[in-house]
């Protein structure tokens, strides 16, 4: 294999689901439709799922955000399933996006060889997304979330920071806070959940720089400080709840500690779901293994389900 396939191969078949899906998961997918949205003179890109059940009622929205490469809604669909929950719980899914397939996340860097995305106005597409489904009356503006993983993920936690007075709650999944971010005090707290591996390869639990291949894309704070900036942010206790779940799944390699530091009104919350040996895969996912690029799949947990579960526990304030 070239460099520049595996490179390809670790960033985009395996974090954002770019490969084509394997036969057994070439099932019927839910209706996703595209639109286009104009902002900072550019025409941004998304999918679209409403629940065929759902009343005309503006109802909950999770938008959920590619990795670095930039997967196509569909493909997402195939490996995360959003829209296939969503019919089943009563919620709308998002598939936006990024320009060129990146997010701006506040890095500075990105997998992008030639140019950077400094210029793109991410935040703002947001903002002008969430308006333009509020004022259509397809979002109910008090439930309002945002996932994503890898690139995606680090993108959630800019959301989180700079529009966390649109949104309900956050996931981050085989993702840590950009340094940049260190110094921030979020303006509106929200619930956090994250989701990472404590052998990943690529966005190094204990901080430090993201590399794939030997090559840096940018720095992060650790798992541990990217819960403590949004634990301090929400005024919640330094010491977590500490649960270990039982291990459905021997052969995985990969043992759930969830981490929960909660306050008394429960209004926020920040929980880790610390995945003790998983890699940069996303958990439960339908992605292909390649445990020597990006580490351990953790089969414990189902990544969709426990962040819907977490989202349908809020509603903003």
């Amino acid at each position: 294999m070239t460099f520049r396939f595996i490179l390809w191969l670790s960033l985009c078949g395996l974090v954002s689901g770019c490969l084509t899906a394997h036969p057994a998961q070439s099932q019927a997918l839910p209706n996703l439709t595209r639109h286009t949205l104009s902002h900072g003179g550019r025409t941004r890109t998304y999918h679209f799922h409403r629940p065929s059940r759902l009343a005309t009622t503006p109802a909950p929205i999770v938008f959920v955000l590619h990795g670095g490469g930039g997967a196509g809604a569909e493909e997402l669909e195939r490996r995360l399933g959003f829209a296939r929950l969503g019919e089943q719980k009563g919620f709308i899914t998002v598939y936006p996006a990024g320009v060129d397939g990146q997010w701006n996340d506040g890095r500075g860097k990105t997998f992008r060889r030639a140019r950077g995305n400094t210029d793109v106005d991410d935040v703002g597409f947001f903002r002008a997304l969430i308006d333009h489904l509020v004022k259509t009356g397809q979002a109910d503006p008090q439930r309002i979330y945002a996932t994503g993983f890898s690139n995606g993920g680090m993108m959630t936690y800019r959301l989180g920071i700079e529009l966390g007075d649109r949104l309900a709650a956050i996931a981050a999944g085989i993702a840590n806070l950009p340094t940049r971010w260190r110094d921030t005090t979020p303006p509106h707290p929200l619930p956090v959940l994250i989701m990472n591996g404590t052998d990943d390869p690529m966005m190094p639990w204990n901080g430090g720089e993201v590399r794939v291949l030997g090559r840096g894309y940018g720095t992060v704070l650790s798992t541990r400080e990217t819960a403590d900036f949004w634990r301090r942010a929400a005024g919640l206790p330094e010491e977590p709840a500490v649960e270990r779940l039982p291990d459905r799944i021997p052969d995985d390699n990969c043992r759930v500690e969830v981490r929960r530091w909660a306050g008394r009104d429960a209004a926020h919350e920040v929980v880790l779901y610390a995945l003790l040996g998983g890699g940069h895969q996303i958990p439960g996912g339908q992605t292909p293994k390649a445990p020597r690029l990006v580490g351990n799949q953790c089969m414990e947990i189902q990544a969709t389900e426990v962040i819907w579960e977490f989202f349908a526990r809020h509603r903003r304030r």
